[in-house]
């Protein structure tokens, strides 16, 4: 392998580049680029979607001298520096960078499933969240995610990190209108919901019994399920729990509901 150039000018156009899309959800979004940080991140992309676009790497040593994991990404990228130690942390959003960032294509929007197991996110903010529920649902098996224009961005680094590379072993779509995707989705579709709500009736998760195809809708916690989203709806799903406890966090209530709709 060629010995890779080293950058240490915050002047460098990559460099630039890597700062944008660090600190800028706008950049990211019209360039159609996604920020991953760390060898695990870009490991997970590398095999399940194709190469990367550029990868930088913390020049550590001083020597240019690359680990075999950082070799074998550096190969499968279409460009690769070697970055000052100084300068690579000024672009890392981790107190500890990890030594690799990578910059590379956000995977092509598929059409909506309209049968399988699906999961809507219903203006689901916090990135974190968003990030665990879709590392959540494609360990359950999962074959879509849909999240409403309102939630967090599905591509930050704060979702990605949360995720851990799950947005590549499960199809994330975005902005979908939620209520037009339920009633087009052949099969049940569920939501967590505390109580009946208008002609949505409930049931426990632990008393449903589920289909192949079905749906699950999670809501914002502050102020629940969009109203529009009801009259798609198949049935509500509650989580039973100790008197005077209201609430869980939107992450906990959907690996307990998930994993509870593929065991039964």
């Amino acid at each position: 392998m060629t010995p890779l150039k080293t950058i240490s000018s915050r002047d460098n156009p990559l460099i630039k580049r890597f700062a944008a899309l660090s600190r800028s959800a706008p950049a990211r979004k019209r360039d159609g680029m996604c920020l991953l940080e760390g060898e695990h991140l870009a490991q997970s992309y590398v095999e399940r979607v194709g190469s990367l676009e550029i990868v930088a790497i913390r020049d550590s040593s001083g020597t240019g001298a690359l680990t075999p994991a950082q070799a074998a990404l550096a190969q499968r990228s279409r460009e690769a520096v070697l970055v000052a130690p100084a300068l690579f942390d000024s672009l890392s959003t981790l107190v500890s960078p990890t030594g690799l960032l990578a910059i590379a294509a956000v995977p092509p929007t598929l059409a909506q499933a309209t049968t399988g197991f699906v999961l809507a996110l219903d203006e689901v903010q916090d990135p974190g969240n968003v990030g665990t529920l879709i590392r959540t649902a494609a360990a359950a098996g999962v074959a879509q995610v849909w999240l409403s224009p309102g939630c967090a961005f599905a591509w930050s680094v704060k979702t990605l990190r949360a995720a851990q590379g799950a947005h590549f072993h499960t199809q994330v779509l975005e902005d979908v209108d939620l209520p037009a995707a339920l009633a087009a989705f052949n099969g049940e579709r569920w939501a967590t919901l505390p109580r009946d709500i208008g002609a949505v009736k409930t049931v426990s998760l632990f008393d449903a019994k589920f289909s192949q195809d079905s749906s699950l809708v999670l809501s914002n916690e502050g102020h629940g399920l969009s109203p529009a989203i009801l009259p798609a709806l198949t049935g509500g799903l509650r989580i039973p729990m100790a008197a005077g406890v209201e609430s869980l966090n939107v992450a906990t209530a959907g690996a307990i509901v998930m994993y509870g709709m593929i065991a039964r």
